[in-house]
C-alpha cells in the first residue's frame, strides 16, 4: 500500500498547485490522475481491488489524439471469489497509450484507446484461507508480463478550463500468461501552462 499513499498523494498536491498556480494559457500539455475499480487474473493470481494511475499525455491533431505513458499500480485479493486460494497481491505496470476522439461534440466527447504496457506483479498466494486447507503452505510470487491495452470512455473538457474529467468504464489488459485486467477508471486531466510545459 505504500506506493499506492504515494501516488494519492501526489495526485492531492498536483491538484491543489494547478488551482493555484497554473495561469489561464494552456499548453496541450498535461498530467492524468486516475482511481479505478477492477478485477486482475494471470498464471496464478485472481484477485479483485482498486487501482491508481499516474500518466503524462500530449494532445496532437487538433486535440483530438492524446499520446503518453501512464503508470498503474494497484493492490488485489479474491474479495467474493470462493475457488481460488487466498491470496494478496500487487501490480505495478507501465504503459503507452494513445486515446482517439471518435465523436465530439463541444467540450464532449467519446474517445477509443489503445497501446502497450509491461507489468510486474508480486505477492503472497496461500494465506491462510478454506481453500489452502489441503495445502498448508504459502508461497511468495513474482511475474512479468506484457502486453496490449483496449478503452473507451466519455471526456469532458470544458472551454478554458485547466481541468478536463475522463469516464472510462472500459479497460482492458491483456498479456502473456493468460494475464487479463479489467477495470472502471475516473481520470483528472490537469492542463500544464504554457511556461511549464516548455520546460519539459
Amino acid at each position: 500500500m505504500h506506493l499506492n499513499s504515494q501516488i494519492l498523494t501526489i495526485s492531492t498536491v498536483l491538484v491543489f498547485l494547478s488551482s493555484i498556480c497554473f495561469s489561464q494559457e494552456y499548453s496541450r500539455n498535461s498530467l492524468k490522475l486516475g482511481v479505478g475499480l477492477g478485477i486482475n487474473e494471470g498464471k496464478s493470481e485472481t484477485g479483485v481491488g482498486g487501482i491508481f494511475t499516474f500518466g503524462y499525455q500530449k494532445s496532437v491533431w487538433r486535440d483530438n489524439l492524446r499520446i503518453g505513458p501512464t503508470i498503474t499500480t494497484g493492490s488485489f485479493f479474491p474479495f467474493g471469489i470462493t475457488d481460488v486460494r487466498d491470496q494478496y497481491f500487487r501490480i505495478t505496470s507501465l504503459g503507452l497509450n494513445g486515446y482517439l476522439d471518435v465523436l465530439k461534440f463541444k467540450g464532449v466527447s467519446f474517445f477509443v484507446g489503445t497501446g502497450g504496457f509491461i507489468n510486474y506483479t508480486r505477492g503472497l498466494l496461500g494465506t491462510g484461507g478454506w481453500y489452502d486447507e489441503p495445502i498448508n503452505s504459502s508461497e511468495y510470487y513474482l511475474k512479468l508480463y506484457y502486453g496490449g491495452t483496449l478503452g473507451c470512455g466519455i471526456r469532458i473538457d470544458p472551454p478554458k478550463s485547466k481541468i478536463a474529467y475522463e469516464i472510462a468504464p472500459l479497460n482492458i489488459n491483456f498479456g502473456n500468461d493468460y494475464f487479463m485486467l479489467g477495470f472502471f477508471r475516473f481520470v483528472i486531466d490537469l492542463k500544464l501552462n504554457k511556461k511549464k510545459a516548455e520546460k519539459i
